[in-house]
């Protein structure tokens, strides 16, 4: 799974690794046949937008600062209380570390999306007893997460509380200070900037033949699979505010054939912009059939309905880039004749689930990407490796096939490394506890984190599926930015092989010999999975 014997990569992937597991229920919204990840959602003491002060006002005090002259070397900012004072969330995120640490005694790390980019927050010196999450955990801000102790290296009761832009693994400290004074404080009301996304989502219409939208510029030229695809994504998204189409000339053919769909995102350049084009991209690919799409682009990446997605070049702006809107291109269906009907948007059944049962389709058939040979699958594997490749857009289950044959040697169930990794996908033991799970017979998770078997074909099939995901949407953002350079499977491959931490260190594949013939190798055996085209 990862480079043997590197304890700098080991501790980086054990430490990292736990912070990426929002995509699964990114992606699983509607799909039955999805797994579902652990943690827990809880609303949030500010309202959505704001950041969470660490503590109430008048709870505590400055007890010492960030690298004040008396302490040069002290990275964050302590918080005076009395013991078991409740400390809050700083800000919607998923919780990356939570229990022992060296120096703070015991300590819970929170890795955020902001709208500059990732940043950690380290919150420090509590008693185990008083931790209320665990890795893994999806926290909103102003959540109750723990209590002031007193634990470790300290001096008094207090919270030790840092930010770190770009993450704890390989960001940079700074002033917390500044973010705690703009921040709100926890229990306060204060003016949302927008109607909630939850409201929102009240208003949709639902099922039945597809209405026009005043949304969309104008459905006139536009061929019947863009207007499906329009008019789903104004029905299922009603925070999209503008939807474009057809114009008569553009330097490509997609427009003037009437086959192109623009959907501009607003806040497009805000974590909460984001999200939404993440989620209507999801909601495209998972529904791709359904909807004739031909291919996507969102954020610089083009995306097909076939095949593995690539970054295209930069082409020097926002819109030119895609970072603004979404664009989908649709296989046509000509243009709408009197009465056209629509039929109903799509539910996200995505690939591989019936229309109307909703049971798993475990052949293979229904897979996104390359279809799979499993004729050279072991039995006990090709029901997991299928439903594994419906995960994410970013692995198909020829990649998934080509990954646990490379990792196991062959398919084997008990294989174990020198490092001691183990399984079909190598988990190290530590990495398990966090990542791996029992799954049911959907591959839904069914049991707590480090629960289930790295031998067991479900459990090791689905928990590789999810890790991988994981480690390709941790790096969708920095592909975006340019802050990781080279092909996206590669990345993705690279951080399953060396750790998250090590990729974004090097902006790009580590130079690690292991590493840069593991992102060869691994695609050379997941084509003897793929089957005919």
């Amino acid at each position: 799974m990862k480079i043997k014997g590197l304890a700098t990569v080991t501790v980086i992937l054990l430490a990292i690794a736990f912070g990426l597991t929002i995509i699964v229920s990114s992606f699983i919204e509607d799909d039955a046949c999805r797994p579902v990840g652990g943690g827990s959602s809880v609303a949030g003491g500010v309202p959505d937008g704001h950041y969470s002060k660490p503590m109430k006002e008048g709870t505590h005090q400055i007890s010492s600062g960030y690298r004040s002259p008396d302490r040069p070397d002290h990275r964050g900012t302590d918080m005076a209380a009395d013991l078991h004072t409740p400390i809050y969330a700083f800000a919607d995120g998923v919780v990356t570390e939570s229990g022992p640490a060296s120096g703070f005694g015991n300590w819970v790390v929170i890795d955020h999306e902001g709208p500059d980019g990732m940043f950690s927050t380290v919150y420090g010196h509590m008693q185990a007893g008083d931790i209320k999450v665990r890795a893994g955990d999806q926290v909103k801000a102003g959540q109750h997460i723990a209590g002031v102790g007193n634990e470790g290296q300290s001096t008094g009761a207090h919270l030790h509380f840092e930010i770190w832009v770009g993450g704890r693994y390989g960001g940079r400290d700074v002033d917390p200070g500044p973010w705690i004074d703009k921040a709100t404080n926890p229990g306060e009301s204060a003016p949302s900037p927008a109607p909630s996304r939850d409201r929102l989502r009240d208003r949709r219409s639902a099922g039945g033949e597809l209405p026009p939208s005043p949304v969309i510029a104008s459905e006139d030229k536009l061929q019947v699979d863009a207007v499906r695809v329009a008019r789903s994504v104004a029905q299922k998204f009603p925070e999209v505010e503008a939807i474009g189409g057809w114009r008569p000339v553009d330097a490509f053919p997609d427009h003037p054939s009437g086959r192109a769909v623009d959907i501009m995102i607003p806040g497009y350049d805000t974590g909460e912009g984001k999200r939404l084009g993440d989620e209507i991209t999801d909601y495209l690919f998972r529904n791709r059939d359904a909807l004739n799409i031909e291919y996507l682009i969102w954020r610089q990446q083009y995306i097909p309905s076939e095949g593995q997605p690539s970054q295209m070049e930069d082409r020097g702006d926002p819109t030119q880039n895609h970072f603004d809107h979404v664009h989908v291109i649709v296989t046509g269906g000509g243009a709408a004749g009197p009465g056209q009907r629509y039929g109903p948007a799509p539910e996200g059944t995505g690939p591989g689930v019936g229309p109307s049962t909703g049971a798993c389709d475990p052949s293979g058939v229904g897979d996104h990407g390359r279809s799979l040979n499993a004729g050279q699958i072991p039995d006990e594997l090709r029901k997991w490796i299928s439903l594994g490749g419906q995960v994410c857009r970013e692995v198909d289950s020829p990649l998934l096939a080509g990954l646990l044959y490379h990792e196991s040697a062959g398919f084997q169930a008990t294989a174990v490394s020198t490092a001691g990794a183990q399984g079909y996908g190598q988990f190290m033991p530590g990495t398990w506890a966090a990542k791996g799970a029992k799954v049911d017979e959907n591959g839904q998770v069914a049991g707590p984190p480090g629960s289930g078997s790295p031998s067991d074909p479900a459990d090791a099939t689905m928990a590789a599926a999810r890790y991988l995901c994981e480690i390709a949407e941790g790096q969708r953002e920095g592909i975006a930015s340019g802050a990781l350079k080279g092909d996206p499977q590669e990345l993705m491959l690279a951080g399953y092989n060396a750790g998250p931490g090590a990729v974004q260190q090097y902006g790009g594949v580590p130079p690690y010999a292991e590493t840069q013939r593991y992102v060869v190798i691994v695609p050379e055996e997941a084509a003897k999975f793929a089957g005919a085209e």
